[in-house]
């Protein structure tokens, strides 16, 4: 079975001898990787169909791990419907949107804040998920960045905060939610690809709308300061990987 880079970083995000609970498990992944490394002691798979946790069974009966999981392991159901307070260590929750993520996290803040960690991976609109997590108690511990395909995939990992909740240091579209300096440190090859990618997108953007610069001035000025910022971003992702490489 030939997993991606984006399954093994996310098993390796967690810290050994924690248990862990999969929103949105799919195949099974990661806890099969966890239970067959020895790095989690239980693991909880969860997913809003039945066919979805068969898929789960299958990964487990294949790598004959079925033994080292009971069927009280699967449980169907949306968001953390399926999982006690404090069950588990940690939360994984993996390749759903962020906006999706955000939802779940928020349904019931008092459970979700009875996990000491959350392992977070947002297909997109990563940004309005840092801003929540910002806003409503939680610290990010790290960042990766892991490839699977032609995407190199955010991996968000938060604990909680002292602060329960606090006033964001700037409003919920500002770019630095969704290209945050630590994604350099991540991984700087995949960081700069990201960047470069955004910093032609919006030189596209700009380039339509410089036409009709008097209609647009608002959202012109607001292309340009990300760009700058961007621009500063990638030169820092440059220096950084140059010493990656050394």
């Amino acid at each position: 079975m030939k997993l991606s880079k984006r399954i093994y970083a996310l098993a390796d995000s967690v810290i050994d001898g924690d248990s862990i609970a999969d929103i949105g498990t799919d195949h099974g992944y990661v806890p099969m990787l966890l239970i067959k490394q020895g790095k989690s002691p239980h693991v909880i798979m969860s997913d809003i169909s039945d066919g979805s946790l068969a898929k789960a069974r299958e990964t487990f009966a294949m790598c004959k791990l079925e033994d080292r999981v009971s069927e009280s392991d699967f449980r169907t159901g949306d968001g953390l419907h399926t999982i006690e307070a404090a069950e588990v260590d940690e939360l994984i929750i993996a390749g759903l949107g962020g906006h999706t993520i955000r939802s779940i996290l928020a349904d019931d803040e008092r459970k979700t804040k009875s996990f000491k960690r959350l392992i977070l991976q947002p297909r997109k609109h990563s940004g309005t998920l840092r801003y929540y997590l910002y806003t409503h108690g939680w610290d990010i511990e790290s960042e990766r960045l892991a490839e699977e395909g032609k995407f190199a995939c955010e991996i968000i990992t938060a604990v909680p905060s002292e602060e329960t909740i606090r006033e964001a240091v700037y409003p919920e579209d500002d770019i630095r939610w969704k290209y945050p300096e630590g994604i350099i440190y991540a991984d700087p090859g995949l960081a700069l690809n990201r960047i470069r990618w955004k910093i032609s997108s919006l030189e596209e953007q700009e380039a339509n709308l410089s036409t009709a610069e008097g209609e647009h001035k608002d959202i012109l000025k607001k292309i340009r300061e990300d760009h700058d910022y961007l621009i500063n971003l990638e030169e820092k992702a440059v220096n950084e990987l140059k010493t990656f490489l050394t």
